[in-house]
């Protein structure tokens, strides 16, 4: 009966024990969902789109060829355009802003070109003086036209080589307009810079002759008014006192059951006996079998071994101490009277005295 009043004292404490595990696992997810949630959060509203492009065109003015079976003129992807046979080129710029709002434009512009040779020289010329077109609703455009003579660029990058000593088998026409545009809108204000670089290449010799090449023909740029809104959650930081308050009470209970649980293990047999014993141990001897002899006339059970022990100090008599399997005896010899206690540890094996 109280072996079985200690198993269910100690499957309640391990019930507990479970439940209070469980209880500190939920909280700590509480208090990392908690923590993670923000208790101010950034809202970003998008209130005007807007695109900006800039978009070039050429026109090769050829002189008459057997190759090209004397075309006057060719544009984009019609063929190379072979250094010896282009005279002029003629390019258009075509600048385009574009609102989903309505707005009030003003674009100012200007566009400058660079001869270098890479890594060399650069000569900057302006091709276009500052300018400025406007425009009320929702887009603007404007187009500028340049006009670039071969011979000029040869004799331009002929001089300089000559004039600084070097050469190079490759030469670049950089065309660069810089577009300042401001948009007014109900909702704000776009105020950007745009800038759409066309490289025009010049290559001299090489097995795929002397040819001009055209790059950076399309440029875009997209962007957009935005509003930023800050909103406020303050039941986030309640919900964060609820579950440190809930994890510091799971925690606490977790440990104490713990303890009460560890308290609560049955001692192993052998340290059960060791603490029986060890008040008594000066006045024992441990004897290797039980004994015996033929004088004896009367056997007492004593009930407990302290009484067995007061018994032996009372006779100035040591206490025989036998043990066999989970069986210990105590004995005590006075004439023929055989003094004794015995208990029996738990456990499957061992023999009654």
């Amino acid at each position: 009966m109280k072996d079985l009043k200690k198993f269910w004292s100690r499957y309640k404490l391990f019930i507990l024990l479970v439940v209070f595990a469980g209880l500190s696992l939920a909280s700590i997810a509480g208090v990392y969902s908690a923590q993670s949630t923000p208790v101010k959060e950034e809202k970003i509203t998008t209130l005007a789109t807007y695109r900006q492009t800039g978009k070039y065109y050429y026109l090769a003015e050829q002189i008459p060829s057997l190759l090209y079976e004397n075309r006057p003129t060719m544009g984009p992807g019609e063929g190379t355009l072979y250094i010896k046979l282009v005279e002029n080129l003629r390019i258009t710029f075509d600048y385009s802003f574009i609102c989903d709002r309505s707005t009030s434009i003003v674009t100012g512009y200007d566009v400058g070109m660079d001869v270098e040779s890479p890594g060399k020289w650069v000569k900057h010329f302006t091709a276009v003086p500052e300018n400025s077109v406007s425009s009320q609703g929702n887009n603007l455009s404007f187009t500028s036209e340049l006009f670039v003579s071969v011979p000029w660029f040869e004799g331009i990058r002929s001089t300089i080589d000559d004039e600084t000593g070097t050469s190079s088998s490759s030469y670049n026409l950089r065309i660069r307009p810089t577009i300042h545009t401001t948009a007014n809108t109900d909702v704000g204000t776009v105020d950007k810079s745009f800038t759409a670089e066309l490289v025009v290449n010049f290559s001299y010799g090489g097995a795929e002759g002397s040819q001009i090449t055209v790059s950076g023909m399309d440029n875009a740029s997209s962007g957009s008014i935005q509003r930023t809104d800050t909103i406020n959650h303050p039941d986030v930081e309640t919900h964060r006192y609820i579950f440190y308050a809930l994890a510091a009470f799971a925690l606490s209970g977790f440990i104490g059951s713990l303890w009460l649980f560890m308290m609560a293990r049955p001692e192993k047999p052998e340290k059960l006996a060791e603490k029986m014993i060890a008040p008594f141990k000066e006045a024992m001897v441990e004897v290797a079998k039980k004994p015996a002899y033929r004088g004896q006339r009367a056997a007492v059970r004593m009930k407990s071994l302290e009484d067995l022990v007061y018994i032996a100090e009372g006779l100035v008599k040591p206490v025989l101490y036998l043990t066999k399997g989970k069986v210990h005896t105590f004995y005590v010899l006075d004439g023929p009277v055989r003094y004794e206690y015995s208990f029996k540890l738990p456990g499957k094996s061992g023999s009654k005295a």
